[in-house]
């Protein structure tokens, strides 16, 4: 709220004051024409109770450093049951793969599979299986035991040796190929085999066949027989589980269902992972890039293979967009749909959402995926960015941070809407070649996002749903933000950081970085006393309260003089004044206030003002308050300038 105080009135009248600070972060307006209610800089400070600006949370390690790690590629925890967690982490300085059962203290190797270091890993749970995946290894599952389970990948068939049975020689030519099924996936097919005979297949009798046979492959579980009258062109007919076959001629082809081009029994390797419409859903497929991957369904959620209700579709193949997230989501009916966030060379992509419909052709039913674009949508660059936020998704790209969403007074219609545009500046001021690497996580009403100004993820900025504002930034960054549940119920936000062997936990409990100082810094808007830009105040003086205030903190007061132009006209520290307030528990006379004996209990003072004397004639003014002591906790509550606007000819120095 600001004040103008007509005519000659009597110094030490409010001049301004500031008691709400609910806009957030502002560094898209130039600092003179912000409002009151935003902050130019809000340097590791957080917004508390009704949009009051306090210190930051502290960070403090997790647990213990993994041994022989000196980095961590990524971690997860795993739910055992109601009551019981653990945290699975992947090392990035040996890739192997290790477990904690009493959160983070010790740490044990999980043999059978070591990955790729230096790669970002993706979890997710189902059916008690925590699947791994980084895009480059085979799937990894771990299932609660310290032997982890990956996927075994099948030979193709060799051979394919065909014998007519009644049949003779002719013109016809039937041409065959085999491929070999696990839980997982199909094999590419054997070499073609072909066999001459005297009758188009339609025409055999019932005692006219070909008979198949091929060696047995190690781990499959069936084996499915392709056929066609044209080179080239086998499509499906049947399956069976032995390595043998006999083509009578009864079953028809399925033209839909052809052969293969890769071998997906150690299924697919992509990166983010989704559970949506109960099947596993997957993006980042570096072999093929255009393509989502998805499992079926009940018993065959962790199969892929099309013969177990898995497939894949590619969105726009050969095109300029390329999927990078998949989330379960909506359509603008509220149907459920596997929403598949994608990015092109801008960085800006554009949103697919898939649905499913089952076909049946002949004996055989399959599953058809029918993608459709969102019209005028914008996507992602980032796979861990990608954040559920309340009714809607939230992720960057290279322009800024966006929301999907049902459009406002439109029935039916998604929309995205640019939701970063008060803190453009700085979100473009990022290492644009690093926006890959942001990643977030909704905690506390909160979206964090760490994100890299420098060479690696070094910036945390805030994003705040219960107030729609932003605070940028904290001094710190993360390459994977998680949470956990320890064993007392506790739930903990962590991180993984840049470099370094242990996990980083970051909590309103600590009010030090590793017992380090917490350097903060709020700096208001440059504001003026009145509409008429070109009035000067005589300002005496500048109150300020802050709650909780523990330890020091430095408040400066800055203006535009008409002489010396900007500068500072007043500074002070401000201590916390606390007092010790109970009952002395030793004896006191005869009597005893307490059975134990101890020193009295400290308070801070639920509030502290302070004055900083300005003197000073001023076009206009600015606060700055910062810290940099360990331990220092405060609330800026709200401050005013007192003093009397008077009449003051222009500065030369405006001529």
């Amino acid at each position: 709220m600001q004040i103008k105080i007509e005519g000659k009135s009597k110094l030490n009248k409010p001049l301004i004051i500031v008691d709400k600070f609910d806009r957030g972060t502002v560094t898209l307006i130039d600092e003179a024409r912000i409002t009151q209610e935003m902050a130019k800089e809000s340097l590791n400070l957080i917004q508390t109770q009704d949009g009051l600006w306090s210190n930051r949370w502290g960070r403090d390690h997790y647990g213990t450093a993994i041994p022989g790690e000196s980095i961590i590629d990524g971690a997860e925890e795993y739910v055992v049951d109601s009551t019981h967690r653990e945290i699975i982490a992947i090392g990035g300085t040996t890739g192997k793969i290790y477990r904690s059962q009493n959160d983070g203290v010790t740490w044990t190797e999980c043999t059978g599979v070591t990955l790729t270091p230096g790669l970002t890993p993706f979890f997710m749970q189902i059916n008690s299986i925590l699947f791994i995946t980084n895009g480059t290894d085979n799937m990894v599952q771990y299932n609660g035991t310290t032997t982890l389970a990956t996927y075994a990948s099948l030979s193709a068939p060799g051979t394919v040796t065909p014998t007519r049975n009644v049949l003779t020689a002719g013109s016809y030519t039937m041409y065959y190929q085999v491929t070999a099924l696990n839980a997982v996936g199909e094999t590419t097919a054997s070499a073609e085999a072909s066999i001459t005979v005297n009758k188009i297949r339609d025409n055999w009798a019932a005692t006219e066949t070909i008979s198949l046979a091929w060696n047995a492959v190690v781990g499959a579980t069936r084996y499915q027989i392709y056929w066609a009258d044209e080179s080239g062109h086998e499509a499906y007919i049947d399956s069976v589980t032995t390595n043998s076959y006999i083509d009578d001629a009864s079953m028809q082809q399925n033209p839909y269902v052809i052969v293969p081009n890769d071998n997906t029994t150690t299924a697919p390797k992509f990166r983010q992972m989704e559970l949506s419409g109960n099947r596993i859903w997957g993006t980042g497929d570096i072999t093929n890039p255009y393509r989502v991957h998805y499992s079926g369904v009940g018993t065959f959620i962790a199969y892929f293979s099309e013969w177990y209700g898995g497939g894949w579709v590619d969105l726009d193949k050969g095109g300029r967009e390329t999927p990078i997230a998949v989330k379960h989501y909506r359509n603008g009916k509220g149907d459920s749909a596997a929403t598949v966030l994608c990015n092109n060379p801008e960085g800006e992509g554009t949103i697919w959402q898939i649905t499913l419909e089952s076909v049946t052709v002949g004996a055989t039913s399959f599953t058809i995926p029918i993608p459709v674009k969102v019209v005028g949508s914008i996507g992602t660059i980032t796979p861990l960015g990608v954040v559920k936020v309340g009714n809607g998704l939230m992720f960057p790209n290279k322009q800024g941070v966006f929301t999907l969403s049902n459009a406002p007074q439109l029935l039916n219609v998604l929309a995205t809407q640019e939701k970063s545009q008060l803190i453009r500046p700085s979100y473009r001021g990022m290492n644009q070649a690093l926006i890959a690497n942001v990643c977030g996580i909704y905690h506390d009403a909160k979206v964090f996002y760490s994100c890299a100004v420098g060479t690696e993820n070094d910036t945390t900025f805030i994003f705040d749903y219960e107030r729609k504002n932003w605070n940028w930034s904290w001094n710190f960054g993360a390459k994977q933000w998680f949470k956990s549940t320890d064993t007392s119920g506790k739930t903990h936000l962590l991180y993984i950081p840049p470099t370094g062997g242990q996990i980083v936990e970051v909590s309103e409990s600590f009010n030090t970085d590793f017992g380090d100082p917490i350097k903060t810094s709020y700096i208001s808007g440059l504001m003026a006393f009145d509409k008429d830009t070109t009035t000067f105040a005589k300002v005496k003086e500048a109150i300020i309260t802050i709650g909780r205030l523990k330890g020091i903190i430095l408040v400066e007061v800055l203006g535009i003089e008409a002489k010396r132009g900007f500068s500072t006209v007043g500074s002070k520290q401000v201590s916390d004044s606390s007092s010790s307030i109970m009952f002395v528990e030793s004896i006191f006379g005869s009597y005893r206030f307490s059975h134990r004996d101890g020193a009295p209990k400290t308070f801070a003072q639920a509030n502290v003002k302070k004055r900083i004397r300005v003197g000073k004639k001023l076009n206009k003014v600015q606060l700055h308050i910062s810290s940099a002591n360990a331990g220092t906790e405060f609330t800026i509550l709200d401050y005013q300038f007192t003093g009397s606007i008077i009449p003051t000819s222009l500065p030369s120095s405006w001529k």
